[in-house]
């Protein structure tokens, strides 16, 4: 019972409707699943657009239903935090448009799949290649130049040795050669060389304690949908009455 606004369940009577036959709204439940994880029976809407739950940024469309649900349950029969409803569904739109950019990050990053015990993921890749040309060009010339002379004198016995001006010979032969000989080569050649080579090595690993790498995976576990059930806490009342009446007795208080 509403003691000093209404409650959510008020609220989704007046802007869906009610059972004309119990005079209250009857709200739907749904098993729903996302991403092959079954989250048992949250209540659900035919739309979200009367409550500001319909348009702000989701991190996947398909887990809209599932959040909204969640909200929905929590505050179910907790006042709304104005007197009035369009007032209430503007600061619920607002505060989901305000927060959701940042959650979405969070929901990303828990989606990461990873192992804990690997710490060390070390990848190096090389490749190397060598190419060379060799050309080689020589050009060898030679010459070489050779004179000769030579005489061969005959005298007859008893004539005497031939003077100093060559006279007094019986018969002389005189005796001249001369020789040029000219050579040369050319050499070339050409040799190429291509050397190619590749290597692919990876380390992987832990360092450490593998007790304390599974604590510390332990303590970085979020709970996404708590923290944003929370963030929007300020647009309720939060404050629970039964609406029953306490008088004062000589014995203490009694209702």
């Amino acid at each position: 019972m509403a003691t000093f606004t209404m409650q959510l369940k008020e609220v989704l009577d007046i802007l869906y409707g009610h059972d004309p036959d119990i005079g209250d709204f009857v709200q739907q439940y749904e098993s729903l699943t996302f991403e092959q994880v079954t989250y048992g029976k949250l209540p659900t809407l035919p739309t979200y657009d009367e409550i500001g739950l319909a348009y702000y940024p989701i991190f996947a469309e398909g887990y809209r239903k599932i959040l909204n649900g969640k909200i929905i349950d929590e505050y179910y029969n907790q006042e709304i935090g104005t007197e009035t409803i369009d007032n209430f569904t503007l600061i619920l739109r607002k505060k989901m448009d305000q927060i959701m950019p940042y959650y979405n990050e969070l929901y990303k990053s828990q989606r990461l799949e990873f192992d804990p015990l690997l710490t060390m993921d070390i990848h190096s890749v090389g490749s190397t290649e060598v190419v060379g040309t060799e050309e080689v060009n020589a050009n060898n010339i030679a010459e070489t130049k050779t004179n000769s002379g030579s005489r061969a004198t005959n005298l007859n016995f008893p004539q005497t040795a031939l003077a100093g001006d060559a006279d007094y010979a019986t018969s002389a032969v005189d005796s001249n050669s001369d020789s040029d000989v000219d050579a040369s080569s050319n050499q070339e050649s050409e040799s190429s060389s291509n050397t190619e080579s590749n290597t692919d090595n990876r380390v992987t690993g832990y360092q450490g304690v593998s007790s304390n790498l599974i604590v510390a995976y332990r303590n970085s576990l979020i709970n996404i949908d708590t923290m944003i059930i929370d963030e929007v806490k300020d647009c309720f009342m939060l404050l629970n009455n039964n609406a029953d009446s306490y008088t004062a007795s000589n014995y203490g208080w009694i209702y």
